[in-house]
C-alpha cells in the first residue's frame, strides 16, 4: 500500500486525501492550523464550472491601472507592495490578452467538466455531510450593455455540455429576486450552477477522513524536507518526521514558501478577499447573485447570507482593511430595496494566485515523488473535487482524467530560490 503525505488541510488537500484514501492509499494530512480554517472557510462556495476563466483577461491592464491605487475598488494593489510584487505583476499583465485568456478558459473548463457528477457522487456518500443547493446562479446588472457582454463571454461553457446562460429582462429578474431594487437593468441566469456552504464541505470531508483511517495532524508546520537522490524521503515538522512514498503539496498561498525549503521558486502571491456572513438575515435571497457592476457576490445559505468579493494584493497577511469591508456593503446597497440586517461576522482570507490564472497541478520536475496542487485563485471550492480525483489518479498510477499540460509546474521556471 502506497503511503501519501498530503501537506495542507484546506479544501484541495482534504479532497485529494479523500480520493487517495478511496484508492486504498495510506494517507497522512499535515495542516499548519485547523483543517479548512483558512481560505476554504469564508468564501462564497460556488460550484460553477461555467466560471472557470482565468483572472488575467483582455482589457484588464487598463482597468487595473485605474483601480489599483483606490482602497475601495474591486482590485486594490497596496502601493508599498508593488516593488516586490512587480515580477509577478509583469507576468500577470503579459497574460492579459485574448489568446492566453481563451487558452486558460478552455483548460479550466476541461478540468471542471465532471464537477457536477463528482458532487453528486459525494452527496451519495452518506458519510460526507455538507450543505449544497441547486439554485443556479444569477448575474444582475445596472447597465444593460453588460448583460450581452457577459453572455458572449460565458458561451464557451457549452464546450463541456453546460447550458447557455439565459438572458433575463428586468421584470424577470425582479420576479426571481423580489429583494432587488428597480434599478436593475437585466440579468443572466446560469441554471446548472450550484453552491455549498464551504465550511460544511471541509467539515464533512475531514470527518470522513478521520473515520476512514486517515491521520490528520493539526497545528503541524513543515520546517524541512529530507531528500535523497531526486526523491523526498521525509518532512520534518516542529515535533516529528513524517515519511512516505509520495508527497503532495496543497498549501495554497504558502506553496511558494514551502518550496523554498527545496531551493525552488514558483510565482505565486496572495489575492486577499473579504466576506460578511449575516446570520438570521432580515431579507430573503433566493439564488446566489453576482452583482456585475459592483463585482460583489451573495450566497444564500441555511439561515444565513454571505456577501463577498474584492481582490487585494498586499502580501501574505490577514490584516483586516475595514475600507474593503465597507466597499462590499456599499456595492450591495446599489442593488437591494433595503439593507440586509442580522448578526454579522467579517472574514478575510488569502487566495493563491498564479500570474497566468491557472492552478499548478502535477509533479515537481526535480523530485520524482513530489506533487503540487495549488493556485486555484477564486475557484478552489468549485475545482476541489475535480482536482482531488485528478491528483489521486495521477499519484496512484501516473494517469490523469484530464490533460495536465496547461497546469504543469514546468510552465514556470523553477529557479533556485534564495533562502530567507
Amino acid at each position: 500500500m502506497s503511503k501519501v503525505i498530503v501537506i495542507g488541510g484546506g479544501i484541495i488537500g482534504l479532497a485529494s486525501a479523500y480520493y487517495l484514501r478511496k484508492k486504498g492509499c495510506e494517507v497522512v494530512v499535515l495542516e499548519k492550523g485547523e483543517p479548512g480554517a483558512a481560505c476554504s472557510r469564508g468564501n462564497m462556495g460556488w460550484i460553477c464550472p461555467t466560471l472557470s476563466e482565468p483572472v488575467p483577461a483582455p482589457g484588464l491592464i487598463k482597468t487595473t491601472l485605474k483601480w489599483m491605487m483606490s482602497p475601495d475598488s474591486p482590485l486594490y494593489i497596496k502601493p508599498t507592495i508593488v516593488p516586490s510584487l512587480f515580477p509577478w505583476l509583469y507576468q500577470f499583465w503579459r497574460n492579459c490578452n485574448k489568446a492566453a485568456f481563451e487558452k486558460g478558459y478552455d483548460a479550466g473548463l476541461m478540468l471542471s467538466r465532471e464537477t457536477f457528477n463528482l458532487f453528486d457522487e459525494l452527496e451519495r456518500d452518506k458519510q460526507v455531510e455538507f450543505e449544497m443547493h441547486r439554485k443556479g446562479l444569477l448575474f444582475v446588472f445596472l447597465k444593460e450593455n453588460l448583460v450581452e457582454e457577459k453572455f458572449n463571454e460565458l458561451q464557451r461553457a457549452a464546450k463541456i455540455g453546460l447550458p447557455l446562460p439565459e438572458i433575463k429582462t428586468r421584470s424577470e429578474v425582479l420576479e426571481m429576486e423580489p429583494a432587488l431594487s428597480d434599478s436593475i437593468a437585466g440579468g443572466l441566469y446560469l441554471p446548472a450552477e450550484r453552491h455549498v456552504r464551504p465550511e460544511s464541505l471541509s467539515k464533512g470531508l475531514y470527518k470522513w477522513l478521520v473515520e476512514n483511517g486517515v491521520e490528520v495532524v493539526t497545528n503541524c508546520e513543515v520546517r524541512e524536507f529530507i531528500r535523497q537522490e531526486g526523491k523526498v524521503t521525509g518532512v520534518r515538522t516542529d515535533h516529528e518526521v513524517f515519511e512516505g512514498d509520495q508527497y503532495l503539496l496543497t498549501t495554497g498561498v504558502w506553496t511558494q514558501q514551502v518550496l523554498k525549503f527545496l531551493d525552488l521558486n514558483i510565482p505565486m502571491t496572495a489575492g486577499k478577499g473579504y466576506s460578511i456572513t449575516i446570520s438570521n438575515p432580515s431579507s430573503t435571497i433566493n439564488h446566489p447573485l453576482y452583482l456585475g457592476d459592483s463585482k460583489v457576490a451573495l450566497s444564500p445559505f441555511n439561515d444565513a447570507i454571505r456577501i463577498g468579493g474584492t481582490m487585494e494584493l498586499s502580501g501574505i497577511n490577514t490584516n483586516m482593511n475595514t475600507q474593503r469591508v465597507n466597499s462590499l456593503e456599499n456595492g450591495v446597497s446599489k442593488y437591494l430595496r433595503s439593507s440586509i440586517n442580522g448578526s454579522k461576522q467579517v472574514w478575510v482570507g488569502m487566495r493563491p494566485m498564479t500570474p497566468d490564472g491557472l492552478p499548478i497541478l502535477g509533479r515537481v520536475p526535480t523530485f520524482n515523488n513530489l506533487y503540487v496542487a495549488s493556485g486555484h485563485a477564486m475557484s478552489g471550492v468549485s475545482m476541489s473535487l475535480a482536482t482531488g480525483v485528478t491528483m489521486a489518479n495521477f499519484i496512484y498510477d501516473s494517469q490523469s482524467p484530464v490533460d495536465l499540460t496547461p497546469f504543469s509546474p514546468e510552465r514556470f521556471s523553477l529557479t533556485a530560490a534564495n533562502r530567507t
